[in-house]
């Protein structure tokens, strides 16, 4: 079965074919023709608030959710009612009725409830919903009774009879005006019409029996004459049947919601045993997932967020009462919801009918736009009471602009909403909340912002000459061109490669086209005279500027200059505007200036080139060690990719012409390039997450296990795209960056599966998964292309002008796996022996392609994130095994040792250029203190084994780095004597042994015995009986220097504490360990930092060297 259920791609319309209940077809029908999926949450106090809002706001819902017994001054009669006089309303405003009623009883209670007492909820509601916890046989006992209830329809026999002696007076003697009872028996008495000569008419007789079809008395069907008009139906839909349906509560939206996956799941089995009578769900997202279920889904918490607090990452708030709200871009382009809930919203605003009024009036209207069915939108404009909008201004044409036609066409939305960048091609649900923020009686258009108007549409006054005047000012510093193509193609070919998140040949119409814009449009009409892609462009621009002037050389030397003078290049230094100024000073300057266009800009007619901007600035950030800032940056970014579409293949764009081949071929290059980049993202989101131990921004559970984007075809690098079909590169031709960015995705791909088992905890009730999970990753590794294997790689392609980059690539592809190897096993290294086995291994092949990705660059490279987050989690995962468990694993201690020293080497070198690195420096040190204490090793012992191992690190290796155009004079080499200075700042610190000694397998003690001849002399440090082990969190060594400030002692040891050894007590419940932060900081080689008393550098401050 597909991921993406096909009722998530079909019009209204559609859905209405496939329902399996009669008032599923008929609100999916009622739906079409209203344009609308809004439902009033009509959550108010008094019968005539119920009443007056049932009136004013049913044109505009199809749905209107009702409380019964919230209501004061509920009227029970059964022909006058207020259940009565809704039933009225809906008719005639063309909506159903949905009571809230949450049924939970035994099937018995259930039916009476529902079918009599006083309000009768059968009679009136069409809908009424229950939550099944008492079990499956309420849902069927609730169907029984909805059938009896129906089925006295059919089966009442009427007998009437009439007798009178009507005067002659009264009575039309042609015939014409027979009494309509006469004409059912007109054969009555014909003959005795005329009596002799008394003047009167004979007595009629009449008895009448008729089987028919008719409605209870009490029925509010009965009581159409009671309201004035009331016999007049919704215009274009016949009335609603009469059959009832229900709603199965399955998920709901108040925060710590008791109702887990199994309840949900058992909710889907009922409605499926029960098709004639459930009709969906109350659900936070969709749940169909068989090719035959057809349900529908009404989803309550739908609100518009804060201003402003969207772009900043931060989520709703709730009510304080336990309400928690979404976006309904979220519910509607995401969860897949049918029908969103909205109450307050609306019953709060000034004006209900108009902050409900959801259709935009044009056509296509955004409902079809939203659903991507343009082409078939029925809506027609003289079907609304409502006037239609007025046309968009021509913008800026009058000044030479050249707007997008498809920009002019779309409505105007308020400022207030725009900046969220909720969809301008979403459901029209958007509509009417993007009113309900902005809509006020006493609204000044003047307060709005440059943008609360359609980019392309000229603005009057002040607000329009200022965000013009702040665009120019930004793009007027840009370089000059000179500076600009070289620096471009140095990200193209240094860069690009590693993710192939920009396509050369569109970047480079783009550039020619911002290149060609006159001075007269950018000085009249601004941004909003400009293509959404185009006005974002310089953003863009901005961006590949900033990254490609971190990979220059560094320095202010001179060599630089000498360096371009040789090559013909400019001279960069010529862009710094002080003297002091580094490259990474003007790439800020730059990067800050991208994100100024984009703010300016505004969350709204986004385009792909916003996009690929906010992946930039993320992996700009991260280079320059802002880790914190990225990871909220691609969050950002990832919420724009989906406003625009990015994640569903239904969104994707059409061509400008079908009938043009060549328009068709460059739409399907353009979808291939949006799902590219959408996969992208969704790699960097995974991996970041696993990374830092931070909740990941796209739900990968929705949708099931199996749910992945759409991936793009691995198509060999068109010239033309216009003349080139996708077709799939074949197996033997060269690859391409492509090939690496799908292969990367698809090592990165299982980590979903490590975070989703990491939430069981340390002791799962099956190791098995676990097991499964490390054999399908190995299996992965197996299939690894040749010609990016790291042992004996497939090199036919080498030195190919295009395939410079795959030498780099076969450094950096083992570490993504080692990682996924190294996160799956962590959560268990404290539990489980055999992944502290498989963590150790894991992090020595990390360790060991992070020494190859070392020599393969170059000085201006050291600020890569992935060299060092490798390198750190790989060191401390290790050296925690060894520290905490030193009697296993001795066959791998000299390795250890030796990939220990490497690593201090290479942070020694990046210190200067990676801020990260400098700050991990002291962390390893106190490590490595505790780590040669533990297995015994003096500092003699450790340099005598290190001498025998293989040779140190050196820079500027030939390992990749020769075929690159940039290969700028490598500084000689300083990683000779790391090494030495590193074990010489402990030379001081003795050999003693000491050890936490044995396994915790299971709680018991299984640890290895000591070596033969003495080299390692373990000793032990003993635990409390109680301690468990499974109550200390997984390490994340990354995030807790980056969120933590965690930090070592940088000072050397004294010579006297060699022989010092550590005791402990710490609880079987919170291990409380002994020593506060105050006696830590007093301790040489303390791990310092805001951790908890749950964290393994607390355990490891309890054995001080």
């Amino acid at each position: 079965m597909s991921n993406k259920h096909p009722t998530l791609t079909m019009t209204y319309a559609e859905r209405a074919t496939h329902a399996t209940h009669p008032l599923t077809n008929y609100l999916f029908r009622l739906m079409d023709l209203k344009a609308s999926n809004l439902c009033l949450s009509a959550d108010v106090q008094t019968a005539r608030e119920l009443l007056y809002l049932a009136d004013k706001v049913g044109p505009s819902i199809v749905v209107l959710k009702t409380h019964y017994d919230l209501i004061s001054g509920w009227d029970y009669n059964p022909q006058t009612g207020t259940g009565a006089k809704l039933a009225a309303l809906a008719r005639k405003h063309g909506f159903l009725i949905f009571e809230d009623r949450k049924f939970v009883d035994i099937g018995k209670t259930v039916q009476m409830q529902y079918t009599a007492g006083t309000a009768r909820i059968i009679e009136w509601a069409h809908i009424t919903n229950a939550n099944i916890d008492a079990g499956k046989d309420m849902v069927r006992a609730m169907a029984e009774a909805a059938q009896r209830w129906k089925d006295r329809i059919n089966y009442e026999v009427k007998t009437s009879v009439s007798v009178g002696t009507p005067v002659s007076e009264g009575f039309d003697e042609s015939g014409d005006r027979l009494d309509p009872r006469e004409q059912l028996n007109g054969t009555h008495a014909q003959a005795n019409r005329d009596r002799d000569g008394d003047g009167r008419k004979g007595s009629i007789v009449s008895v009448t029996t008729v089987t028919q079809s008719f409605e209870p008395a009490d029925s509010p069907r009965l009581s159409k004459s009671m309201a004035e008009g009331d016999d007049v139906l919704y215009p274009g839909i016949e009335e609603a049947p009469m059959d009832r349906g229900l709603l199965l509560l399955a998920q709901m939206s108040s925060k710590g919601c008791l109702m887990t996956k199994d309840y949900t799941q058992a909710c889907v089995e009922a409605a499926r045993e029960n098709k004639s009578f459930v009709m969906g769900f109350v659900s936070q997202q969709a749940l169909n997932t068989e090719p035959d279920d057809h349900f529908i889904h009404m989803t309550p918490g739908c609100k518009l967020p804060p201003p402003g607090e969207e772009e900043n990452g931060a989520g709703l708030e709730g009510d304080g009462l336990g309400q928690q709200y979404n976006t309904p871009a979220k519910l509607i382009n995401i969860c897949g919801t049918d029908i969103v809930i909205v109450g307050r919203g609306i019953l709060s605003a000034g004006d209900p009918p108009s902050e409900a009024e959801r259709c935009d009036r044009q056509r296509p209207c955004t409902n079809c736009i939203s659903r991507n069915r343009q082409d078939t939108c029925t809506y027609s404009p003289s079907s609304s009471k409502s006037p239609a909008s007025p046309p968009a201004k021509r913008s800026m044409s009058e000044n030479g602009g050249n707007t997008d036609a498809a920009a002019q066409r779309m409505p105007i939305m308020p400022a207030k909403v725009v900046n969220f960048g909720y969809s301008q091609t979403g459901a029209s649900t958007l509509g009417f909340l993007q009113r309900i923020e902005s809509a006020s009686s006493n609204h000044q258009e003047s307060s709005a912002s440059p943008m609360s108007r359609l980019p392309g549409q000229q603005n009057e006054g002040g607000d329009h000459f200022t965000m013009r005047e702040r665009y120019k000012s930004l793009i007027r510093q840009l370089p000059e061109k000179t500076f600009i193509d070289r620096l471009v193609d140095v990200f193209f070919v240094e860069i690009n490669w590693q993710y192939y998140g920009l396509d050369r040949d569109v970047f480079d119409r783009q550039m020619a086209e911002w290149h060609a814009l006159p001075f007269k449009l950018l000085n009249a009409g601004g941004p909003q005279a400009l293509p959404p892609d185009l006005r974002a462009f310089p953003g863009l621009l901005f961006q590949v500027l900033a990254i490609a002037l971190l990979v220059l050389p560094c320095g202010n030397t001179g060599s630089p200059t000498e360096h371009a003078r040789k090559n013909g290049d400019p001279d960069f230094q010529k862009l710094k505007y002080a003297r002091d100024m580094t490259f990474e000073d003007l790439a800020v300057d730059y990067s800050e200036s991208g994100m100024a266009i984009l703010s300016l800009l505004g969350k709204r007619q986004m385009s792909v080139t916003t996009v690929l901007a906010g992946f930039l600035r993320a992996s700009f950030l991260k280079y320059v060690a802002l880790v914190t800032e990225a990871w909220h940056a691609i969050g950002s970014t990832i919420r724009d990719a989906q406003e625009i579409g990015l994640h569903r293949d239904s969104l994707d764009p059409k061509p400008s012409d079908p009938d043009d081949a060549g328009a068709v071929l460059e739409n399907q290059w353009e979808i291939q390039r949006r799902r590219k980049l959408w996969m992208i993202l969704v790699g960097w989101d995974v991996h970041t997450g696993a990374v830092l131990g931070r909740p990941t921004t796209i739900n990968y559970t929705f949708g099931g296990p199996n749910h992945q984007p759409s991936l793009p075809i691995d198509a060999p690098i068109p010239k033309c795209r216009s003349k080139t079909p996708v077709t799939t590169r074949e197996e033997d031709g060269p690859p391409t960056p492509l090939t690496r960015a799908l292969w990367a995705y698809q090592i990165m791909c299982p980590l979903r599966d490590i975070l989703e088992l990491e939430k069981e905890g340390p002791c799962p009730k099956d190791f098995s998964k676990v097991d499964q999970l490390h054999q399908r990753l190995l299996e992965l590794e197996a299939q690894t292309p040749p010609y990016f294997r790291l042992e004996n790689p497939d090199m036919r392609f080498d030195e190919l002008p295009g395939c410079y980059w795959i030498p780099y690539v076969r450094a950096t592809l083992p570490q993504l796996m080692a990682f996924n190897l190294m996160a799956l096993h962590r959560p268990y290294i404290f539990t489980r022996r055999k992944s502290r086995t498989e963590a150790l291994k894991a992090s020595l092949d990390m360790l060991h392609s992070q020494r190859l990705h070392f020599q393969s660059l170059k000085p201006q490279q050291y600020k890569t994130f992935s060299l060092f987050f490798g390198t750190f989690d790989a060191i401390v995962l290790m050296a925690a095994i060894f520290v905490l468990f030193p009697k296993e694993h001795r066959d791998l201690v000299q390795s250890a040792l030796q990939h220990f020293t490497w690593a201090v080497e290479r942070f020694e070198a990046m210190s200067d250029r990676n801020k990260l690195a400098k700050a991990a420096l002291g962390v390893l040190q106190a490590i490595y203190v505790r780590l040669k204490k533990t297995l015994g090793i003096s500092c003699s012992s450790a340099k005598a084994m290190l001498l025998n191992s293989a040779p140190t690190t050196t820079t500027g290796s030939s390992y990749g780095g020769g075929n690159s155009p940039f290969s700028f004079a490598d500084p000689p080499s300083t990683a000779a004597v790391m090494g030495d200075s590193f074990l010489n700042n402990l030379a001081n610190g003795g050999g003693g042994g000491g050890g936490m000694g044995g396994s915790s397998d299971g709680g018991g003690g299984n640890g290895g015995g000591g070596e033969a001849g003495g080299a390692f002399e373990l000793g032990d440090w003993n635990l409390p009986g109680n301690f468990n082990w499974a109550n200390l969190q997984p390490i994340y060594a990354t995030s807790d220097l980056i969120y933590n400030d965690l930090v070592g002692n940088p000072d050397h040891l004294s010579s006297n504490d060699g022989d010092n050894t550590a005791t402990m007590s710490m609880g079987n419940n919170n291990n409380d360990m002994s020593g506060t932060q105050q006696q830590q900081s007093q301790l040489p080689w303390q791990f310092a930092g805001d951790f908890g008393s749950d964290s393994v550098w607390n355990l490891l401050n309890q054995f001080t060297p």
